[in-house]
């Protein structure tokens, strides 16, 4: 009887393996491996610790790799069974599902209902029917409610006295992006109402699980877990230097550069090592900064009709990785942004525009439209904001490292930004400086 009732209300684009999320960001192998470690070991074996903690929070800030260590967490929790449920908000996801707390704890439920290992004789699912039986409004009440009647409800009648979190089998549950659940208006009531309701499962002596959340350490989220019980209950593992993201970003770089060398039949010395150091250099840690440039050196993908043509002087791989190499960050002072180098990065890839302004309001007002709660068709923005035929080309063809076009101009897809932190660029004047537009 539930089954239908929860897929009827879930985000199933929020879940890892989704199609939604088939592009989704994923560490490359032999990258990130530390911290992939550090993850699962707290995951398996955590209740060993001297003051063992029911919740990990894994932050740090934009451009880290918080989502693709989280995916890639997912898929090896899965191949070894401990995995029992995941959500990935996403801020410009088409379905606003993604994007609020209303279908988190029915995508929850859902998972952990469809489980192989979790509910051998059917007793979770005969609870939770008989709680969406007994309160068929049960998905409209708060998110505490919803978790207390449809999972630890059924789940403190199956387990056995003190078969609690803290069992030998740890499962997690993951949950990335909470800073990208993003309603305007609402956005850290929103945070707070689900980091309360799960916070409140946590520490629940018969939910059987651990929660994982990934997250930009903004200042709701930083203040709910800095007191009280959540942070008795909660592990924070802060994604600095102190994982060698380095080393990773080489390696990552190495892979890409090899895969062009092929396609473009380049010499093997190509680039040189201190060109691959500087870029390194330069990425100061962010891995996306190492993805942008690379998606900017690759080029358009092969066969896309929504490219302007080259700009002069940046036809080939070398002249566009030339163009990267020379740009220059802000002699270091103190108050040293520390984006900086991506904002330079992004002020670039936009300046190659013919008329940059015009691509930024562009960008804005994609960027507004998906916000919508029926976000706009690409085909629709475009109806709305050309001028002339022909005119999305010209203002967002150069920009296909930093946005996604829909390759058919006459379906319903939606634009999509390859980052959050492209819009957090973008609509942010002392970012942007002379190329922002209100």
């Amino acid at each position: 009887h539930c089954t239908p009732v929860l897929s009827k209300h879930m985000a199933a684009g929020a879940i890892h393996d989704s199609k939604e999320r088939c592009n989704a960001p994923k560490c490359m192998p032999e990258t990130r491996v530390a911290v992939q470690d550090e993850i699962l070991s707290w995951i398996t074996d955590g209740h060993k610790d001297t003051e063992p903690k029911t919740i990990l929070w894994v932050t740090g800030p934009a451009g880290t790799g918080k989502a693709a260590i989280l995916g890639t967490i997912a898929e090896r929790c899965k191949a070894d069974g401990t995995l029992a449920a995941t959500f990935f908000f996403s801020s410009f996801s088409g379905s606003l599902a993604r994007r609020s707390k209303t279908h988190l704890v029915s995508t929850l439920a859902y998972q952990l209902l469809e489980h192989k290992g979790l509910d051998r004789v059917g007793q979770v699912g005969a609870c939770m029917s008989q709680a969406i039986r007994g309160s068929p409004a049960i998905l409209q009440k708060r998110l505490q409610t919803q978790l207390e009647e449809l999972v630890l409800l059924p789940f403190r009648q199956r387990a056995p006295t003190g078969a609690g979190p803290m069992s030998q089998n740890r499962m997690a549950i993951i949950i990335d992006g909470l800073d990208e659940c993003d309603r305007r208006h609402t956005k850290e009531d929103e945070q707070i109402e689900i980091l309360s309701a799960l916070l409140h499962a946590a520490t629940d002596p018969s939910f059987p699980f651990v929660i994982v959340i990934a997250s930009r350490p903004e200042l709701a989220i930083r203040e709910f877990f800095s007191a009280g019980l959540a942070r008795d209950a909660t592990r924070e593992l802060f994604l600095d230097n102190k994982y060698n993201p380095d080393a990773d970003i080489r390696l990552f770089y190495e892979s890409k550069f090899s895969s062009i060398r092929r396609r473009f039949n380049l010499s093997p010395e190509w680039p040189t090592v201190k060109e691959l150091l500087k870029l390194v250099a330069n990425a100061s840690g962010q891995f996306i900064y190492a993805a942008t440039v690379m998606r900017f050196v690759e080029g358009p993908p092969t066969g896309t009709q929504n490219v302007a043509p080259a700009v002069p002087g940046l036809r080939t791989p070398h002249q566009r990785l030339v163009r990267i190499l020379e740009l220059r960050t802000r002699p270091h002072t103190p108050n040293v942004r520390p984006l900086e180098a991506l904002d330079i990065l992004y002020d670039s890839v936009v300046r190659t525009c013919s008329e940059p302004l015009l691509s930024m309001k562009w960008l804005g007002a994609i960027s507004f439209l998906l916000a919508r709660i029926n976000p706009m068709p690409a085909r629709l923005v475009r109806l709305w904001l050309e001028q002339s035929p022909g005119e999305e080309v010209c203002v967002l063809g150069p920009l296909s490292s930093l946005i996604s076009i829909p390759s058919d101009p006459n379906c319903d897809e939606l634009y999509s930004f390859h980052h959050k932190s492209f819009a957090d660029f973008f609509e942010d004047e002392s970012r942007c400086a002379d190329l922002y537009v209100s």
